[in-house]
């Protein structure tokens, strides 16, 4: 989808009245951040599949026929790891996964609010008021490009531990500019 489609999916999403002031998309090369999730799911996948293929050995010996028990250890055990192996193939398709989906999303800053559409299968759209954002993070490369988290809220879990919920704009160019941008926004909608 090109810049001109996903940018007349995203004025679709404007409420009445309300004005764009910025759009971007996130640039899908410097979605690096998605790969950190290798450092688990190579591991996790290389030791499901080392499993996958012990449980799988027993059919594979030539020491005659299995016996019952063997014969039913032999099906478990694969059936067993089999969702391990699924989960790991999983993980080590997400950042491809990430970058898909970047490459059909577009973020657009509005005199009430900041969100974003995703055009993929499906259209997916998620925004937040100027009212309900909270602290705001800027990560910048030398090229400026980079992600402005937004904190939106906390929750504690069943646990009892603290978690932050963010609404990300990852990998923009000139991720200073939508600062500047939004942080002007809010003060003009604050002093209105």
């Amino acid at each position: 989808m090109n810049d001109f489609e996903l940018e007349a999916v995203l004025r679709r999403e404007l409420l009445p009245g309300e004005r764009l002031a910025w759009t971007g998309r996130p640039d899908p090369q410097r979605m690096k951040a998605a790969f950190g999730i290798w450092f688990f799911a190579i591991p996790w996948t290389v030791f499901a599949l080392f499993w996958e293929t012990m449980a799988l050995s027993m059919w594979f010996a030539k020491d005659g026929p299995p016996d019952g028990i063997t014969m039913l250890i032999g099906v478990i055990f694969p059936l067993f790891g089999l969702p391990f192996v699924l989960t790991g193939f999983w993980m080590l398709a997400t950042p491809f996964r990430a970058r898909k989906q970047a490459s059909v999303s577009i973020y657009g800053l509005t005199d009430r609010r900041i969100l974003k559409v995703t055009a993929g299968r499906k259209r997916e759209s998620a925004s937040v008021l100027f009212s309900q954002m909270g602290p705001i993070n800027v990560t910048a490369d030398a090229q400026g490009y980079g992600t402005l988290r937004i904190e939106t809220g906390t929750h504690i879990d069943s646990d009892g531990d603290r978690h932050v919920l963010r609404f990300e704009v990852p990998a923009v160019p000139n991720v200073a500019r939508l600062e500047e941008l939004l942080l002007r926004a809010r003060t003009d909608k604050a002093a209105g």
